[in-house]
């Protein structure tokens, strides 16, 4: 999805004599050219910078293209040896920027995979001394660059191989979860950067006054890319076959746990051909085992295992017998499975055999090399622990299942041009989507699933690419009281019945477009980390990019387009908000319209936001957020001139809903018939606004201090976001003040517009093309225009938002400059 431009801090957020590392992760002969213009930009700023150059993995045919495992080649200590003599001891880094790449050529699976296994240990070194500069105060900032396709490996056409890289997305994720002081964010410029171009769009963002991006793709123009799961491109195409009973589909990790779940709905389904790929043998329970209950299993095994001992012989342990316990009951489980596909009208094999066992797993399949219509990849592996106890061997663990399995599998299918595979779904996680601490390999692992799927899918279009980022199942390993701490979070844990379904409707030629989606909670794993109130900043946004947008030119008075208030209000809300990730803007106390903005040419469009420090509200345990924030511009006060200003207070979530008083009232005013007459409003000199902003439908009651009328409005994104808050759209905020326009004039006879709301309530989005009620009432005419109360009402009479005290004022020459406005857009719309 697009993101907002960077809002650069005007002075730096790093702390005095700052200490830059920079890492060349490229395998390149000669240094990055990138990072060494990125050293000069450093050091320019007043940073110490050192540089570590990390051990070449070649993507040549020699390096890894033949080998079994690719991290059989991975030599972690000199890896290790290179940063500790850059991150060790007990000094303080306040930035780690890690560039990586993954060269091309047979070998670019075990250069990718290798080059993962780097940026785990990477944060594993700098995780230490990046905490200790963000003790210090100001900004300490991990930063890992790959040069895609400018879209974080999701949106171009970069190999799909080359683009595992990409995954180290999961790794600076992971890094944020476990140490939310730090400034954590994954970037993604396109190759068509040069060098000094490259090291300028990092400075940027590591200048960036937000912190709720985690990753950002730079496009070959500059433009700024997020990730949000969801549908890949354009919808099914028509001809797509679903899984049919004649398919033999291949499926690793399949015979066990909620992977067997998925594979009993489709099934259930297709009555396909499946071949089921473990480690764990199925075949019959020992001797000690056979005719016993799965309760009593730990008690025989105990009993087995000390008989074989013999007497005198050493006692079992408990870890002992609970091996044996679980080995029986992960055969028995594959048994059941086996079984459950039979009784479903499957035919199914079930393969003892390491998938990371390049040459038994080319042997096992051997008999189904170019016979395979889809590969389900649901094989993993754990390893979790922090990153500063991150070991190689852990690594290897993860990594090697995920990817060097899926290698493996796919060599041993042959897939290539002409392959029979048209389904390939993989089981990636919201780990790697959301990061989870002690999970920075598996992190990785997940994450790169997911860009090898889109490179997949953009080689081959009529191909069945998807990878599943799983939430966490209600089953298995989550027992009741990880169930509870899970409801705690505000986790919803998948139902296997509907999560397995979820899985089956992928086969489905409706779904053969989705590459990355998310089933379950979008939610981290972990609790939200503690309120972190953000320190007082200044940040600089140019606005000439929304000068000629369309629905800033249909809010014209006196000829010149002009910012709606609500644009600047969302303008404070924005930044606000994301330097609080996590946290969200409930409400707005004091807003006031200094000077407003006007597009007239003549003036400046360089504008500042100041903040003051963030205060906690009460006694620090409610979670509420208190900043106070304001637009200035340039000008003879020390801090510039006040364009708008308001108070704005943060929590996790917003009120309750509540629903509107004397809803029966209301109701029943909204629910008679009447005509759609609220258009006609902006056709005279009551309001001025063009087309994209009429949002006025009907005047549902008319009163002598009260007014109601129904809105719609589709609504439009204007400068990629960066006027909205998570509660706040600008342009369906901004009908709220077009009804105290429209009483005002009734009641005084003069043209409005906003001057202050003392205090606006947010407890729901505005809806985007669904009708809402907006009420006004409690009017009364002041010596400068006319203050009211506005709220805006949902289809089930639930208060979306409420403003108090909303000030409009007018003058005698305000009608002949909305009339001004007026014409601009109907002229324009008549030369249409």
């Amino acid at each position: 999805m697009p993101a907002a431009p960077v809002d650069i801090l005007d002075a730096t957020p790093f702390g005095a004599d700052p200490v830059a590392v920079l890492i060349d992760a490229t395998g390149h002969d000669a240094p990055a050219p990138e990072l060494t213009a990125l050293a000069d930009g450093l050091s320019a700023r007043g940073f110490a910078v050192r540089t570590v150059r990390l051990p070449g993995h070649s993507g040549t045919a020699g390096d890894g293209a033949d080998q079994a495992d690719p991290l059989d080649g991975w030599d972690a200590a000199e890896v290790e040896q290179a940063l500790a003599g850059a991150l060790g001891g007990d000094g303080a880094v306040d930035l780690c920027a890690l560039l990586i790449a993954a060269n091309g050529g047979d070998g670019a699976w075990a250069a990718g995979i290798r080059r993962l296994a780097d940026t785990v240990l990477v944060a594993k070194h700098a995780a230490g001394p990046l905490s200790r500069a963000a003790a210090r105060g100001g900004r300490a900032a991990f930063c890992a660059v790959t040069r895609l396709d400018g879209g974080l490996g999701l949106r171009g056409d970069a190999p799909a191989v080359e683009r595992l890289v990409g995954g180290a997305a999961g790794v600076v994720k992971t890094l944020l979860r476990e140490e939310p002081a730090l400034f954590c964010r994954a970037l993604d410029l396109h190759p068509a950067h040069a060098p000094a171009a490259v090291a300028e769009l990092v400075l940027t963002e590591l200048w960036d006054a937000a912190t709720d991006l985690a990753e950002v793709g730079l496009d070959a123009t500059g433009a700024r890319w997020t990730v949000r799961p969801g549908p890949f491109g354009d919808r099914a195409a028509q001809d797509h076959r679903a899984a049919q009973a004649e398919d033999i589909i291949i499926v690793t990790g399949g015979a066990r746990g909620v992977t067997a779940d998925c594979v009993r709905a489709l099934a259930a389904r297709t009555r396909a051909r499946f071949v089921l790929l473990g480690r764990t043998a199925a075949d019959s329970d020992p001797e000690w085992a056979t005719g016993v209950a799965d309760g009593g299993l730990l008690a025989a095994a105990a009993a087995a295992l000390a008989a074989q001992a013999g007497p005198g012989g050493p006692r079992p342990t408990p870890r002992q017998a609970e091996a044996a316990r679980r080995d029986v009951l992960a055969r028995r489980e594959i048994r059941d499975t086996l079984a459950a596909l039979t009784a479903a009208g499957s035919e199914a094999e079930y393969l003892a055999v390491d998938i990371a066992d390049r040459d038994a797993v080319r042997a096992a399949l051997e008999p189904y090399r170019g016979r395979a219509a889809a590969l389900v990849h649901g094989a993993g592996a754990l390893a979790d622990n922090a990153l500063t106890a991150k070991t190689p061997d852990a690594v290897r663990r993860v990594l090697t299942p995920k990817l060097t399995g899926l290698r493996n599998v796919l060599d041993a299918l042959g897939d290539g041009p002409g392959s029979p595979l048209r389904h390939l779904v993989l089981f990636a996680s919201v780990a790697g989507l959301m990061g989870n601490p002690g999970q920075a390999d598996y992190a990785a692992a997940n994450e790169a699933l997911g860009r090898l799927a889109a490179g997949w899918k953009h080689a081959d279009r009529g191909r069945h690419v998807t990878a599943i980022d799983w939430g966490a199942w209600d089953g298995g390993m989550v027992d009741a009281d990880l169930r509870e701490l899970f409801r705690s979070r505000g986790v919803a844990l998948i139902d296997r019945t509907a999560g397995a379904e979820a899985f089956a409707e992928q086969f489905e030629p409706a779904r053969v477009d989705d590459v990355c989606v998310l089933v379950g909670s979008a939610e981290a794993l972990t609790g939200g980390a503690d309120v972190r109130p953000a320190p007082a900043l200044v940040a600089r946004r140019e606005l000439r990019e929304i000068a000629e947008h369309p629905v800033i030119r249909d809010h014209q008075v006196g000829g010149f387009p002009v910012l709606p208030a609500t644009f600047g209000l969302g303008w404070l809300i924005n930044v606000v908000e994301r330097a609080h990730p996590g946290l969200t803007v409930v409400e707005a106390r004091g807003f006031d319209v200094h000077k407003g903005v006007v597009f007239d040419g003549t003036g400046e469009l360089a504008f500042r936001v100041h903040t003051a420090a963030a205060e906690r509200e009460g006694a620090g345990t409610s979670g509420r957020v208190v900043v106070k924030a304001s637009v200035r511009s340039p000008g003879a006060l020390p801090a510039g001139l006040s364009r708008y200003a308001a108070t704005l207070v943060l929590a996790a979530a917003p009120p309750a809903p509540a629903e509107v008083e004397d809803w029966p009232r209301l109701e029943a005013e909204w629910t008679a018939p009447g005509p759609e007459d609220g258009l006609e409003i902006y056709t005279g000199t009551t309001l001025f606004h063009g087309p994209l902003l009429q949002g006025i439908r009907r005047i549902v009651a008319r009163g002598d201090d009260r007014l109601v009328v129904e809105c719609r409005l589709d609504g439009a994104e204007v400068g990629r976001g960066a006027f909205a808050g998570a509660l706040h759209d600008p342009v369906l905020a901004d009908l709220l003040l077009h009804g105290p326009s429209v009483l005002g004039r009734w009641l005084t006879g003069q043209a409005c517009l906003p001057l202050a709301v003392g205090r606006i309530d947010y407890r729901a989005p505005l809806p985007a093309g669904e009708p809402f009620a907006v009420v006004i009432d409690g009017a009364a005419v002041r010596d400068t225009g006319v203050t009211s109360r506005v709220t805006a009402v949902g289809r089930d009479g639930r208060i979306l938002v409420r403003l108090h005290d909303v000030a409009m004022v007018g003058t005698p020459d305000m009608a002949a400059k909305f009339a001004e406005g007026t014409a601009s857009w109907h002229k324009k719309e008549v030369s249409a």
